[in-house]
């Protein structure tokens, strides 16, 4: 690699503050070279993100009730608050994410829809899941093996008030 010599005017400040941050062995020439080599690996890191432009009316954090579908109105507020807590937590914002949630809440039963939303924004969810019904299985009723129990039909031992003081040390002696 072939080299070209440069000569370069620096003002004073600029000779101080390189004979402040070089080491002692570094010359002033040798530190620029370094500094400019750090600047050009950084540069080259650095990937510039494309600029897209997008019609997308869902990439918004915040959707207005006329994009919820009709048969969803009842629950647009619960959307649109959800929709913001979504965008928060980096969930995709897309017109095919919410038509998939669109399609997720209608396979709840009308019932579950508000508690699903409910649930999703008091718990910062990025999904909306179905709510899940009672842990414990439900007794069955009536079950034919079922025992009954009953006081009348169990033979209870007397009590020291029906025994009396006499008895009772007797009805001890006998255990």
């Amino acid at each position: 690699m072939a080299k070209t010599k440069i000569t370069m005017f620096l003002d004073p400040e600029l000779i101080e503050w390189l004979d402040l941050n070089r080491d002692e062995e570094t010359s002033r020439s040798a530190y620029l070279r370094i500094l400019i080599r750090k600047d050009m690996k950084s540069k080259s890191r650095r990937k510039t993100a494309p600029v897209a432009t997008t019609n997308d009316k869902f990439s918004s954090p915040v959707i207005t009730a006329d994009l919820i579908p009709d048969d969803l109105k009842d629950y647009a507020d619960l959307l649109i608050e959800w929709w913001t807590i979504r965008k928060q937590k980096g969930g995709s914002c897309t017109t095919s994410v919410a038509n998939r949630i669109f399609k997720t809440l209608r396979s709840f039963p009308s019932q579950d829809r508000k508690e699903a939303l409910e649930k999703a924004i008091t718990s910062g969810w990025k999904d909306i899941y179905p709510l899940k019904k009672g842990y414990k299985p439900e007794e069955p009723k009536n079950h034919p093996n079922q025992k009954v129990f009953k006081a009348s039909e169990v033979v209870l031992p007397p009590t020291l008030a029906e025994l009396n003081e006499n008895n009772a040390n007797k009805f001890m002696e006998d255990f």
